[in-house]
């Protein structure tokens, strides 16, 4: 086989390689509503204390969503520390569950969890999962919060130091366009055969 045949079929490797790489990641997002205390389509929501923006956590494969990103600024002049032990996650079945964040360790999500303080002007990013979600079964498993098209879900977080007490900020969320689990995985898995088809036509297996 020339070499000039062999850089046309490289080429066209290359070419077909992109494909499935880009055909993987054009996959439709889902979208989500803040309701409540504002309404927000961009899931963001700021008062005279904080600015905190939202995003769900992806699940386990990228299958479903495990919880609920944020980052949260602290626009007041003094410390504020996230109560972790009395913030909570109310799931789409109506069902509310203690949380815990990135810092905790699976086998202690039962376990009491020290605030996190934000300094003034400071920002923490963050993300919070259902404590009754994880499970250990041959290993730590996560369980999506079987989010769906038109489910509503909340998050309760609490804030200490603004003022002279506890601030509790009560998060609603709704699904706008949410894609079956395992959607993705399946539109990834038939782009990567159509990816594998391609190259045996381009090395004429």
């Amino acid at each position: 086989m020339s070499r000039s045949t062999l850089s046309r079929r490289a080429a066209s490797l290359g070419w077909a390689l992109l494909l499935v790489i880009v055909a993987s990641l054009t996959v439709s997002a889902d979208t989500f509503r803040l309701l409540q205390p504002v309404q927000s389509d961009v899931l963001t929501y700021s008062d005279e204390n904080i600015t905190i923006s939202f995003k769900m956590r992806p699940g386990e494969l990228g299958i479903g969503y495990s919880g609920i990103s944020f980052t949260i600024t602290n626009k007041s002049t003094q410390a504020i520390e996230v109560d972790w032990d009395r913030s909570s996650i109310t799931l789409p079945d109506g069902q509310t569950s203690n949380v815990m964040h990135e810092a905790t360790l699976f086998s202690q999500r039962g376990a009491s969890t020290q605030p996190t303080t934000i300094p003034p002007s400071g920002k923490l990013s963050d993300s919070v999962i259902p404590t009754r979600n994880v499970s250990y079964y041959d290993g730590w498993n996560i369980e999506y919060m079987a989010i769906k098209t038109g489910s509503q879900f909340g998050l309760y977080l609490t804030l200490n130091g603004l003022g002279t007490s506890s601030s509790g900020y009560n998060f609603t969320f709704e699904a706008l366009d949410v894609e079956a689990p395992g959607g993705n995985l399946i539109i990834v898995s038939l782009a990567l055969l159509v990816g594998l088809v391609l190259i045996a036509l381009v090395l004429d297996i």
